[in-house]
């Protein structure tokens, strides 16, 4: 492996790792050696399960301060671009003298060779200023991605779900083809008791992989907060719909995540709605929200309605 290669690997280790410290600082004031070995191996395999699936980006990585980097970054392409445009003006302006200057006017070789030098080094500016230009707006663009992701789960965040949500209740669409899954996982507080919250967060991770494998690729995930997520599934009819929730809670209850050579038994509870013509976010979230809670009430690992 290139030593390029490798510096990325660690520094995606160390921000993987760092992340887990942190969130486990958040709930007690020291870890045994023993749940230190389980978050290096968990930070390791998340960085080796993004390579070997092509996902390893280090701008998914960055931190809270995203939207920071992001306005200077914007602030840096308003620059250059500003000094992109006077070069190329001082550079057509030079060019169209050297050639439209009768030549015994000026009669001067070393005034034409300077001018020469002063055209290719401004050319250079303007080649330049492009290159960065363009490396900018792309990592503005990685940085957008990021600011929209939950940092645990790698599954699109609260932000991300309103403003896909914006964008799909302002358009003409065809109600009876998307579908809405609020997602529970049942007993959390249990396992995080029992287990530790290190093997929650493991569980968190876990389900977010089984769910991003399972749906297809015009559905989305988004983490709408602590062990709940929100599944959009689009261009689907109710059949398809009820399938897909079928297939979830059967892939739950077939796969049990391992933590400190434990196996956890994990299932999910699933309440279902379908878009309406005059739905906002909260009436479409409040239905899903009420077949979910119904879910919970008729026993757990199992799904409800609400049309």
């Amino acid at each position: 492996m290139e030593s390029a290669q490798i510096n990325l690997f660690l520094s995606l280790f160390y921000k993987e790792l760092s992340f887990y410290l942190e969130s486990a600082a958040k709930r007690q004031e020291k870890i045994t050696p023993l749940e230190f070995a389980e978050l290096v191996s968990i930070a390791t395999k998340e960085v080796l399960d993004h390579h070997l699936t092509g996902d390893l980006d280090l701008h998914e990585y960055n931190s809270d301060d995203s939207y920071n980097y992001k306005d200077i970054a914007k602030l840096s392409i308003d620059s250059y671009t500003q000094s992109n445009e006077i070069y190329e003006h001082i550079s057509d302006k030079h060019a169209s003298i050297l050639k439209n200057q009768p030549s015994e006017l000026i009669n001067l070789k070393f005034f034409n060779e300077k001018l020469s030098d002063i055209q290719s080094h401004l050319s250079n500016e303007v080649s330049r200023a492009n290159n960065i230009i363009s490396g900018l707006n792309s990592q503005v663009k990685s940085l957008e991605i990021a600011s929209t992701l939950d940092p645990l789960t790698k599954t699109f965040n609260r932000y991300a779900l309103l403003k896909h949500f914006d964008e799909i209740l302002s358009k003409e669409r065809s109600t009876n083809e998307l579908f809405i899954l609020m997602l529970d996982i049942d007993n959390f507080k249990s396992i995080n008791d029992h287990f530790g919250h290190i093997a929650g967060d493991k569980i968190l991770i876990f389900l977010s992989k089984l769910l991003k494998k399972a749906l297809r690729d015009g559905d989305k995930v988004y983490r709408f907060g602590g062990e709940e997520f929100l599944i959009l599934l689009n261009r689907t009819d109710i059949e398809g719909a009820q399938l897909i929730a079928e297939r979830l809670l059967t892939l739950c209850r077939q796969n049990k995540p391992l933590y400190q050579n434990e196996q956890i038994s994990v299932t999910i509870s699933l309440g279902l709605t379908q878009l309406r013509d005059d739905d906002t976010m909260d009436s479409l979230i409040q239905r899903s929200d009420n077949a979910l809670y119904r879910a919970k009430e008729n026993g757990k690992d199992r799904y409800e309605m609400e049309l």
